[in-house]
């Protein structure tokens, strides 16, 4: 990733994020409850490099896992170690899962206890833990007392991101190319999902699989433009369409500015949009051509 993808309103975002895990894998924080509806902003990949830059293998649980064996999880691992539990939302509207994270955050000391006649033998019925953990999520659950209980015990963070940061952070990430794609073409992709997107919600999961797309389309003389479409059309929609009307407004305000500044010159016109907007070159001639064709058709 270039070095200025830092600068990127949800790459800020995410280096907050890593703060947070910073505290807990130096055990200035016990706990880290990180949520967000929108898939694919960087959550997991941002808590796992993190750790990994701090040193820290965590124990991670990303699969369905039943109260005995969460019970047995935190026995194995109860002594500074750091657990990651990544997407297990179901889990955090279970009673059982919760009552025993609840009593593994809080407490002086954290004392987990748990009775089950099929617990195996070499389990005790209670012990003492002192690990840290982090919890990735998609949403809170709502009117839920005990999960509320282990939500007071944790540090909290939420990581959201408007479609206009997603894209924003796409640029950045494509500003040196990908591949054999040049910076151009990755522009290109990135413009055609920003233009197409609508009211749907975008993720950072889209970028890698539209531009390898590009490739294959060029690969096999095909548009790629229809395989990308396809790729939107599965997205959720969050939202409303009025504010990507407005972006397409702004985009017109400015080339507007860009042909008073520079009345004589397409070229110079092309340079002030693309800086003011972010957008390719491709992106400033299909809209110069649609103004100077609506522009045709009002003084007919």
């Amino acid at each position: 990733m270039a070095d200025d993808v830092t600068l990127t309103s949800l790459a800020r975002k995410q280096e907050l994020l890593s703060h947070h895990v910073r505290l807990v894998a130096r055990k200035h924080s016990h706990a880290l409850f990180v949520f967000g509806a929108q898939g694919g902003l960087g959550k997991s990949r941002t808590i796992l490099q993190t750790l990994s830059q701090e040193g820290i293998d965590p124990v991670l649980i990303n699969s369905h896992v039943t109260p005995l064996a969460l019970f047995g999880l935190l026995y194995e691992h109860r002594e500074d170690e750091v657990m990651f539990f990544d997407d297990v939302d179901s889990m955090l509207s279970s009673m059982a899962h919760l009552g025993l994270l609840r009593s593994a955050l809080w407490g002086n000391p954290r004392t987990v206890t748990y009775n089950s006649s099929q617990a195996p033998e070499h389990l005790p019925t209670s012990f003492e833990f002192t690990s840290r953990i982090i919890i990735a999520a998609n949403v809170i659950p709502k009117r839920n007392d005990a999960f509320n209980a282990v939500l007071s015990r944790c540090d909290q963070f939420e990581l959201s991101a408007t479609n206009d940061e997603v894209i924003e952070l796409m640029r950045a990430i494509s500003a040196y190319g990908f591949q054999n794609l040049s910076i151009d073409e990755c522009s290109s992709v990135i413009d055609y999902i920003d233009e197409n997107c609508g009211d749907r919600q975008l993720s950072m999961r889209l970028l890698t699989p539209s531009l390898r797309k590009l490739q294959y389309a060029r690969q096999e003389g095909l548009d790629w433009r229809p395989m990308v479409k396809s790729q939107l059309s599965t997205l959720g929609r969050k939202g409303t369409p009025a504010k990507r009307l407005d972006n397409k407004s702004r985009d017109l305000r400015v080339l507007r500015e860009a042909i008073r500044l520079h009345p004589d010159s397409a070229k110079d016109q092309q340079v002030y949009w693309c800086g003011k907007t972010s957008k390719s070159r491709a992106s400033f001639y299909r809209l110069l051509s649609r103004h100077r064709d609506e522009l045709e058709a009002n003084t007919c």
